[in-house]
């Protein structure tokens, strides 16, 4: 009966390496994470370019940012909470100087733009009894 305990340089692969990939699966030994870091090497050029819609939607994201000061709709934000690991990601972003608040705004409204067709599919029915209401209908004579 083996035992195959791994290198102590498996276990400690990525502590505080900006390089590693942050996915949902685990490890595995020393080869197959060198093979998979060369595969990924080889494929870097091709993940850093994104698709037309991406473009796209980079683009409108940048402008909706770089326009962000002209909107005088400031004081008509409220709070939204957001996960740890995104708040974090985007501070460590300095895009143009502006804050955590402007890059939320940008990035929703760009996916907005972007997919609005698709996001309209998944519209919530207004269940009000408003919705139906004539004043009409319940006017006295």
């Amino acid at each position: 009966m083996t035992k195959d305990i791994p290198k102590m340089d498996d276990l400690i692969k990525g502590i505080n390496d900006p390089d590693m990939l942050l996915t949902d699966e685990p490890q595995g030994i020393s080869d197959a994470a060198d093979k998979e870091q060369e595969e990924s090497a080889n494929g870097s050029a091709s993940m850093l370019s994104p698709d037309a819609d991406g473009s796209k939607c980079w683009q409108v994201f940048m402008n909706y940012l770089d326009n962000s000061d002209e909107r005088s709709d400031k004081d008509e934000r409220l709070v939204c909470k957001l996960d740890r690991d995104l708040v974090d990601s985007l501070d460590d972003c300095d895009i143009h100087n502006r804050s955590r608040s402007d890059l939320v705004n940008a990035i929703v409204r760009a996916f907005f733009e972007t997919y609005l067709p698709q996001l309209s599919e998944f519209r919530r029915k207004k269940k009000s009894l408003f919705i139906t209401f004539n004043k009409e209908d319940y006017e006295v004579e």
